[in-house]
């Protein structure tokens, strides 16, 4: 669907609800991290792109301070206040945006009364950061409504904010800050302690393809907020023995075998996944860059065993999925995406190669486990902002 078509099919279905057209588009990215699994919540390093996959809204402002929202894709409608903005338990995808609406006015910003429309291309609960995307293409379309000028940065600062207190997620703030910041062209290397990155260009002749295992898993579930916990003790335990330790980001390896053994033993697991994963994080940036195939192999082998073996963060689709990537023409590397627990894997791919690739790897998939993948090339694109 072209962005002329799908701003055309967005357009009828707003006249329909609503009763006049929208006069205001926003947009924001989903995403995709291509090294540093669950190293944003440790204060580390984690290497992330925006994908040409996004969440669009439409919109007209309102008269009064009243929000009604509907969505295409999910179905349903949500309608609050501004005055009063609580939990939805109804339409639970509304929650993103009405928690954007939560913090932002915490923040001291007036925001305005409007009619929203959702459409999304990026799929949910696969690893791809959906709940960034609405988010942030929310708070885009808040600060437009009421004619506010909000720094990328800031934006995202009040994604996770909304995620975490009025969603309920306890997530750190990489999805939020990549769909916010993201450039066209670049991956973007992320330090989550300062909130700052740099741009990491993307070679042409390296292309990154999305391999959707088809299989959802809840990022607000039990196991990942069991796995920030055990970080967290991993952290405290440490300090005991290396002051000014706070997160598993200040913890070097030669630091952590040494104390290893003071650790629970899965706890252990744990913390060295994450101390291994953010090392890798920066020689990552460096090879994808240089284009070194060899060391790009080598890292994303390591960390997709570390998330399985340490971090216990794969399925056994995942694994599959894997075998199948690695065994497909032009692959180069491959490996989890997201959060893990299932939905996507990622694969650097020579570029040509894609639909040979995607050939391969689809039957291979299907026929052991029965599920047809999703399987789609993707290219950074530009972070939230005006649909013009």
């Amino acid at each position: 669907m072209t962005a002329d078509e799908r701003m055309a099919l967005m357009t009828e279905a707003f006249a329909a609800r609503y009763g006049h057209p929208p006069t205001l588009w926003t947009r924001a990215p989903g995403r995709v991290d291509l090294m540093g699994s669950h190293t944003d919540y440790n204060h580390g390093f984690i290497l992330t792109m925006t994908i040409d996959r996004d969440t669009w809204f439409a919109a007209r402002p309102r008269a009064d301070r009243t929000v009604r929202v509907a969505s295409l894709d999910m179905g349903g409608e949500s309608t609050f206040s501004l005055d009063a903005v609580n939990t939805d338990h109804d339409q639970r995808w509304a929650n993103y945006v009405r928690g954007m609406a939560s913090v932002m006015q915490e923040a001291g910003y007036t925001l305005a009364g409007v009619d929203a429309l959702i459409h999304t291309t990026v799929p949910v609960s696969a690893g791809l950061s959906s709940s960034a995307a609405l988010e942030m293409a929310a708070g885009r379309m808040f600060e437009a409504v009421a004619g506010l000028a909000i720094d990328p940065v800031q934006l995202a600062v009040f994604g996770q904010r909304a995620e975490n207190n009025f969603v309920g997620v306890n997530c750190g703030i990489l999805d939020q800050y990549t769909s916010a910041v993201g450039q066209a062209g670049s991956a973007l290397l992320l330090d989550a302690r300062t909130i700052t990155s740099q741009n990491v260009p993307l070679t042409p002749d390296i292309r990154v393809v999305i391999c959707d295992t088809r299989t959802k898993r809840e990022l607000a579930g039990s196991e990942y907020g069991r796995r920030r916990a055990q970080c967290e003790e991993g952290a405290r335990a440490l300090a005991a023995f290396y002051p000014g330790i706070t997160h598993l980001r200040d913890v070097n390896l030669a630091q952590f075998e040494a104390r290893a053994g003071e650790l629970e033993p899965e706890v252990a697991r744990r913390c060295r996944f994450i101390v291994e994963e953010n090392a890798r994080v920066a020689a990552f940036a460096t090879a994808l860059s240089a284009g070194d195939r060899s060391a790009m192999s080598d890292l994303c082998a390591a960390s997709f065993a570390g998330a399985r073996d340490l971090y216990a963060i794969t399925s056994c689709e995942m694994q599959v999925m894997l075998a199948a990537m690695l065994a497909a023409p032009g692959c180069i590397a491959a490996r989890q995406a997201g959060a893990g627990f299932g939905g996507c894997m990622a694969a650097f791919v020579e570029a040509g190669s894609e639909t040979a690739f995607a050939a391969q790897v689809a039957p291979a998939y299907q026929a052991a486990t029965g599920i047809e993948p999703h399987i789609y090339p993707v290219v950074a694109s530009a972070g939230a902002g005006r649909v013009e």
